[in-house]
Order: C-alpha cells, then structure tokens, then sequence
C-alpha cells in the first residue's frame, strides 16, 4: 500500500509538473489510481510556493503588484514546464479551426502552433498576470492558495467523468486503468478539506463561491468538450486547469 501511495505521488509530480522524478515507476492500475488521488498534493505545493513567494516578496522588497504577478506567472509556468500552456494552445488552434471534430483532434496533435493559439497562450497569461496583481495585496494569501488545489481537484473529476476524444494519446491510456470509486472518494475528501479550510479562512461566501463555480465550470467545460470534440484529450485537460485557474482568482476579484 505504500509503495503504491509513493508510487502514485512521485507519477503525479512525474506527468504533471515539471519537477525532476529520478526513478523508474510501475505505470499500472494501482499506481494512476493513486496519481489521480494525490493529484491535488501538486496544487498545493504550486499554491504554497505562491503564497510564500507573496509574503517574502512584500516583506523584503517594495515592489508593485504588477511585477509580484509577473513572478508568479514565471513561477507557475516553471512548476509546471509550461505543459499546461501548451495544451491551452492547441486547443485554441483546433477549436478555431472550425473544422470537423477529426479533423480538430488531427490539429491538436500537430506540435506546431498556430496563430489563434498564439493569442489564446497571450489573452490568457496577460489576464492571468492582471488578476493577480489585483489579488496579491487584498486577498487572503489563502485563497490564492488554494486555486492550484481546486483546479486539481476539478482535473482528476473531469479525468473521471469525461470519456476519451480519441483512443490513442496518455490521457486515455491513463483513463482506462483508473479505478473510479477509489478517485470519487479522495476527491470528495479532498474537496470537503478545502471547503472546511476556505470557510475557517476565507470565510463562508468564498468557501461557497468557489465550491458553485469549480462545479458549474467542470460541468459545462465537460460539455463543450463533448459537444465539439466528443469527449476530452491530454491537451484538453490541461487547457482546464489554466482556465480554471484564471476563473477561481477571477472570482476572488468580487471579493477584493
């Protein structure tokens, strides 16, 4: 059970983040099933590297929002090798390529990218970068925390509920060795934790703020993902944790 539990972490910070894992891990039932599990520990290292990086900044430095946003931008994309990034691009390029759904998975999976990929990557690390200089000196360091976490929880939720675009690629691979019940019950522990501690923190609007959109986001994301490529990729997936992660702190703006 342990080394299944280690196992499944080390595959989480493997595939995704961009921190070196330096050991060779069965990639079986047991072990996805745990990395889906443990996926949210990667938030949360990504969030409280954030928060601590906001708090020695202001101590030590008098610098504006807008460059503290800018470093943590860089320090998002560095924890994450720019993976999700690159998913959010070419889901841009495939899906404004009005093309059939065959045809936009066949341009998904081209590594080039295209010009409305390019602007989707701007308009979303700009607006990012825009958030969060709003967010850094008037919100709980808590809450901004906390989005990592909850986008994670929304992934291995989506990576449950959605079906497979295509047969081939990681992520239906992965979707086929999971075990459902094991992954519902850790999200749903991991969920009521963060619910608990935003309410104990934040207080109750934001606990309740973020458990309505995280729900209503998945939901309809699941769905235009069905509706127009018939269910959900690699790239996609990874184009929902920089979505969700720009609508959360999007969200804690009504509380500034």
């Amino acid at each position: 059970m342990a080394n299944r539990t280690l196992g499944g972490l080390l595959l989480a910070f493997q595939f995704f983040s961009s921190i070196p894992v330096h050991q060779e891990i069965p990639v079986k039932k047991p072990q996805v099933t745990a990395m889906y599990s443990l996926l949210p520990i990667v938030g949360l290292m990504m969030g409280t590297m954030m928060s601590v990086a906001i708090w020695f900044i202001h101590q030590t430095t008098d610098v504006g929002p807008l460059t503290i946003a800018f470093l943590l931008t860089f320090l998002l994309w560095a924890l994450t090798g720019g993976l999700h990034l690159d998913g959010l691009a070419d889901t841009g390029d495939s899906y404004f390529s009005y093309q059939s759904r065959d045809k936009r998975l066949e341009i998904m999976g081209d590594p080039r990218i295209g010009a409305f990929g390019a602007m989707v990557l701007i308009f979303a690390i700009v607006g990012k970068m825009i958030v969060l200089a709003e967010l850094v000196s008037s919100v709980s360091l808590f809450a901004i925390a906390a989005v990592p976490v909850v986008s994670r929880i929304g992934l291995s939720v989506l990576s449950l509920f959605a079906k497979p675009a295509k047969t081939d690629g990681l992520a239906a691979y992965f979707q086929r060795l999971i075990d459902r019940r094991t992954i519902l019950s850790a999200m749903f522990a991991w969920s009521l934790v963060m619910l608990l501690a935003l309410w104990v923190f934040c207080g109750w609007a934001v606990a309740f703020a973020f458990l309505l959109v995280a729900i209503l986001a998945t939901i309809g994301y699941k769905k235009w993902c069905d509706k127009n490529f018939g269910g959900v990729t690699g790239d996609l997936l990874g184009a929902y944790v920089e979505g969700m992660e720009l609508i959360l702190w999007g969200m804690l703006l009504f509380f500034v």
